[in-house]
């Protein structure tokens, strides 16, 4: 699916012009949304993108300290493990607009990748996130404390 094909998701403008910033928006209907904590989403990025199932992930932005992967919708089964955020269709969501790449603004809100399709696929994702999230767990709860 290229982004031509891709039906404008619920109120989603995809058109080239630029917007003045981020825009929250209806999740859905035909896509979802999984939410990751940056450090967490930058080692899961990484290690997918290391093997073969880098064409696993679809389009990915960042805002408010978290990066977000678009899903089909009902990707929710088997829930996602603790740590992530999950949003189902009709839920809200703030994207930044398309024209921002992440160093855009304050660097914290634009697009991590617009490469390939637009959708990630949740069998390949999901166990990588599965994987990698009790490690990421136990590291952050064993760090000493400041």
């Amino acid at each position: 699916m290229t982004l031509a094909t891709l039906p404008a998701p619920n109120g989603l403008d995809l058109s080239p012009r630029p917007a003045a910033g981020p825009r929250t928006r209806e999740v859905g209907p035909g896509w979802e949304v999984l939410l990751m904590p940056e450090p967490f989403a930058r080692i899961v990025t990484d290690a997918i993108t290391r093997s073969a199932a880098a064409h696993a992930l679809g389009w990915i932005f960042a805002h408010d300290g978290h990066w977000g992967v678009f899903l089909p919708e009902q990707s929710d089964d088997p829930a996602w493990p603790p740590g992530t955020t999950y949003l189902k269709a009709g839920t809200r969501v703030t994207l930044p607009p398309f024209t921002w790449a992440l160093t855009d603004g304050d660097g914290t809100c634009g697009w991590v990748s617009q490469d390939g399709a637009p959708l990630s696929r949740p069998l390949l994702l999901h166990p990588v996130v599965a994987l990698l999230a009790p490690e990421v767990t136990c590291s952050v709860s064993s760090a000493p404390e400041a």
